[in-house]
């Protein structure tokens, strides 16, 4: 299981839907995430000392300050906080010594089903008052790497956009699931299977070949209202890789 460091954040959300106040258009952008950086759950630090989270066991186990108070939140495996809908409504319950709630949860760059019972990504992460922090998937065992665009619940100023092509690398073993969620609910998918089988250069035997480069055409509109996951999943094994989205000029 790895384990990382991770400083203050601030909202770094990359959505490429916005114009400039101008009325000039910003140039095509893309976005893109590499393993163990795709985020699972967002939280924004409502007190006013630093909030540290520190998982360990890919999030069995959630050590948590809030408040200038420590707390702990375990995921079971069954049934006690082992998704993202659950472990989020825990994290929202969080008081400070008074017995205030003062976090703010964003589940929305995953699904509320999505496991975190060892998926998560082992590591310390802080945010300062006001700040948010993002705790992040663990490619080897969540399988998947994704991209997330925020909804105007949680970021002021989304414009539509449209999502023009989907590429990715994913470095592993097993078919390819690529699909896109709007506010949760599966909207697109493809899937590409692996592994395929191509002569070797001598034409005498099959070689068996994983390597996936998905490359997904999409020119497909979104109004900004609802949050968006674009995910590529391996069925097997994922240890690397890298996924990107294109938004056009508007």
């Amino acid at each position: 299981m790895k384990t990382k460091m991770f400083g203050l954040y601030g909202i770094a959300v990359a959505l490429a839907a916005v114009f400039l106040v101008s009325g000039s258009v910003m140039a095509a952008q893309i976005i893109s995430k590499v393993e163990d950086a795709s985020v699972a759950l967002r939280v924004k630090n409502g007190y006013d000392t630093t909030l540290t989270w520190v998982i360990t066991g890919g999030g069995m186990t959630n050590t948590i300050t809030a408040g200038a108070v420590a707390q702990t939140i375990i995921a079971s495996g069954s049934g006690t906080n082992d998704t993202i809908v659950l472990l989020a409504a825990s994290a929202s319950a969080l008081t400070n010594a008074s017995g205030t709630t003062s976090l703010t949860v964003n589940a929305e760059p995953s699904l509320a089903a999505d496991s975190t019972n060892a998926e998560l990504l082992d590591g310390t992460y802080t945010a300062a008052a006001g700040e948010w922090l993002e705790l992040l998937w663990d490619t080897s065992t969540h399988l998947s790497m994704d991209l997330y665009f925020p909804s105007r619940t949680y970021q002021t100023g989304v414009s539509a956009y449209i999502l023009d092509k989907v590429k990715a690398l994913p470095t592993g073993t097993g078919d390819v699931t690529a699909s896109i969620y709007k506010d949760g609910t599966l909207i697109a998918q493809k899937v590409v299977t692996s592994p395929v089988y191509v002569l070797s250069v001598t034409n005498t035997v099959n070689t068996s070949v994983a390597t996936v480069n998905l490359d997904w055409e999409l020119d497909m509109p979104f109004t900004g209202k609802d949050a968006v996951i674009v995910r590529a999943a391996r069925a097997t094994t994922l240890t690397a890789g890298v996924i990107s989205a294109t938004i056009p000029n508007r």
